[in-house]
C-alpha cells in the first residue's frame, strides 16, 4: 500500500468501514512501515477520542432568535466598492494610455537599408541540376587532351 492509497481511505479505516481482513492487514501493515502514516493514524485517534469526551456545548435560549436577525442584517445590506476603488481604476488607465503614448514618441526609428542595384537574371538553363564540382588538377586535362590529339601522333 502506498501512503497515498492510505491516506485516502483512512477515513473509511479508521470508522470501521473497510471489513475486508486483506485490507485491514495492509493498513496494519503499512502503519508498521511507515512511521509518517502510523503517526498520521495516531495523530487522527487522538483527536477523535478528544472531541468525544469533550462536554457537549448547549447554546443560550436566545441563541437563534439572534442569529436569524444577524441573517436579516447581513443579508439587507448592499456591498458598495470603496470609493476609491473608482479613483483607482481611473489612474490606472491613465497610465496605461500615458505609457503607450510615451513608447510610441519615444521609439527609436529604424534606418533603411539602400536598395541594391538591380542584377540582371541569369538565363535559365534546361535540365538544370546540382553544380558539377570537380577537384581535379586542370592542368591534368591539357595534357591528356595533347596526348589524344591526332596532330602529336600519339595514340
Amino acid at each position: 500500500m502506498l501512503c497515498q492509497e492510505f491516506l485516502e481511505r483512512h477515513s473509511e479505516f479508521r470508522d470501521g468501514l473497510i471489513t475486508s481482513t486483506r485490507d485491514l492487514r495492509r493498513f496494519a501493515r503499512h502503519m508498521a512501515q511507515c512511521s509518517s502514516c502510523g503517526r498520521y493514524d495516531a495523530t487522527v485517534r487522538y483527536a477523535v477520542r478528544a472531541l468525544h469526551s469533550a462536554t457537549p456545548i448547549t447554546p443560550s435560549a436566545d441563541f437563534r432568535e439572534r442569529l436569524d436577525a444577524r441573517i436579516a442584517i447581513e443579508r439587507r445590506r448592499v456591498p458598495r466598492p470603496p470609493a476609491q476603488a473608482g479613483v483607482s481604476a481611473t489612474l490606472l488607465v491613465i497610465a496605461a494610455f500615458a505609457l503607450c503614448f510615451f513608447e510610441i514618441g519615444q521609439r527609436p526609428r529604424i534606418a533603411r537599408a539602400p536598395f541594391l542595384p538591380p542584377v540582371a537574371n541569369p538565363k535559365p538553363v534546361a535540365g538544370a541540376g546540382l553544380p558539377f564540382v570537380s577537384f581535379q588538377d586542370p592542368r591534368a586535362i591539357i595534357t591528356q587532351i595533347t596526348s589524344l590529339s591526332p596532330t602529336t601522333g600519339g595514340r
